[in-house]
């Protein structure tokens, strides 16, 4: 067990204190997307009595965990988080990659085999391309658990979920709908139908989104350098008003109310499935999205994420209120962690004399086309003219057709890549596959490399 701690990453685990009983009646696996760690020390002054302040006075709480693979990013994320392995192992590399056989663009969760439920619009999605198993599906095959997984995005909810969960639930912004696929099952349950009738997302439009205490006590000033907008803004300063767009919910995403809305959907899962109702141990992967998407609209310095993270402190402490009268928490065992970080944008760390160049790939992809022609004669020699998850896919039949080596172009790359200025480390299929990286970064790009589906 000490062992899957360490892996998963950013872990903080409710203590024997509290979950007095031998064995859990459920076990609640909270990730928060792009909850950097530092928010926990920063706004810990803020933070209510019983929400992440649960976690950390009385939990395990682990202060130098880490993921140990690049790219860290939303798809192997969750992928990693309860299967303890990396997209080495586990194959989702990033949350795109390109398939050498089919030469088309593959999504991480995309499986065209299975039909989407609930929709109209698409949504065929399966656990399909993660390969091996997690804590889920060991934690069905040692008892007779139920699993439930659930997000505001498909590959949030899909992948801790395993690979036969009860059912794995995602929001999908053009109906404002949670969805499934027929992977799971054919319809939707009752419960998911009847929560989706409430309309709740549609309720959230109009409302305004304002700081939750004093301006005084927010960390940096509100819109600083670097600062998007929301949908239908004209400025980057609270108050936030949620606009309805022409179409669909997505206005919701950067805002607390996404995250209002999964735990509500979180609330009528666990009564819906009959979670905590047995004898076995049953699981509920919860992934929220909304800090994320916030995240990487303001910063993660703005006012906003400082907001949305006090507010979700909130929410938390009234979902585990609920459940401790509904199950009572010394039946339950929860964990938390994040998929991933995020850097300060370009504008704002300049503001702060920060060293920071914004890294342009359409720009450098063709410088880099431009590079191989003149060395080499033109061609096609990029499947793509674009980067997956920082791999480059190569187009073997032109440069063999050339009589060129793969290793020869690959190293010219290198040595471009690296002359720019602009790249730290740059690595060859054959380097990694030998085991020639070196120092930091190479091993973590070791560990996220997977042979079949990584690039050249």
């Amino acid at each position: 067990m000490k062992l899957f701690l360490i892996l998963v990453g950013l872990i903080f685990i409710l203590p024997q204190r509290i979950n007095a009983a031998a064995s859990p009646k459920l076990i609640v696996a909270i990730l928060v997307d792009q909850l950097r760690y530092d928010y926990l020390e920063r706004f810990q002054d803020q933070f209510a009595t019983n929400g992440f302040r649960l976690f950390l006075d009385h939990g395990a709480f682990m202060t130098f965990a880490h993921y140990d693979y690049v790219p860290t990013v939303t798809g192997p994320g969750h992928a990693s988080f309860l299967s303890g392995s990396g997209p080495a192992q586990h194959g989702i590399i990033a949350n795109d990659w390109l398939d050498k056989v089919t030469k088309k663009s593959v999504y991480c969760v995309e499986d065209s085999s299975v039909q989407g439920v609930g929709t109209a619009s698409g949504s065929k999605m399966s656990p399909k391309n993660f390969i091996g198993s997690n804590f889920a599906d060991q934690l069905r095959l040692q008892y007779r658990s139920k699993v439930v997984g659930i997000s505001m995005k498909d590959r949030g909810a899909i992948l801790p979920a395993g690979k036969r969960p009860a059912g794995a639930f995602w929001f999908e912004t053009a109906s404002g709908n949670f969805v499934t696929s027929s992977y799971y099952n054919w319809q939707l349950p009752g419960w998911v139908q009847e929560f989706n009738e409430r309309k709740r997302p549609g309720q959230f439009f109009g409302q305004n989104w304002d700081r939750l205490v004093d301006p005084k006590l927010y960390s940096n000033i509100d819109d600083a350098a670097g600062e998007g907008k929301l949908s239908g803004e004209t400025n980057s300063v609270f108050p936030h008003r949620i606009i309805k767009p022409k179409e669909g919910f997505e206005s919701i995403m950067p805002t607390p109310f996404g995250n209002q809305l999964l735990l509500e959907f979180a609330e009528a899962a666990i009564v819906g499935e009959g979670l905590g109702r047995s004898s076995e141990p049953d699981l509920l992967c919860v992934s929220f999205s909304s800090i994320d998407y916030c995240g990487h609209r303001f910063g993660p310095y703005s006012q906003e994420v400082e907001d949305i993270t006090l507010r979700f402190d909130r929410q938390l402490e009234l979902f585990f209120d609920r459940l401790d009268r509904t199950i009572g928490l010394s039946n339950v065992m929860m964990v938390l962690t994040a998929d991933h970080g995020v850097a300060p944008t370009a504008q704002f760390a300049l503001a702060q004399g920060l060293d920071s160049r914004q890294f342009n790939e359409g720009k450098f992809m063709t410088n880099l086309v431009t590079a191989l022609e003149k060395e080499f004669g033109s061609g096609k020699y990029f499947l793509e003219n674009k980067m997956y998850g920082g791999n480059i896919f190569l187009n073997h039949p032109v440069i063999d057709g050339k009589g060129l080596r793969v290793d020869r172009v690959s190293q010219f790359i290198r040595e471009t890549a690296l002359a720019t200025g602009l790249i730290k480390a740059c690595y060859t299929r054959q380097q990694i596959l030998d085991g020639r990286v070196g120092a930091f970064p190479g091993p973590l790009v070791m560990a996220g490399y997977n042979p079949e589906r990584g690039g050249d």
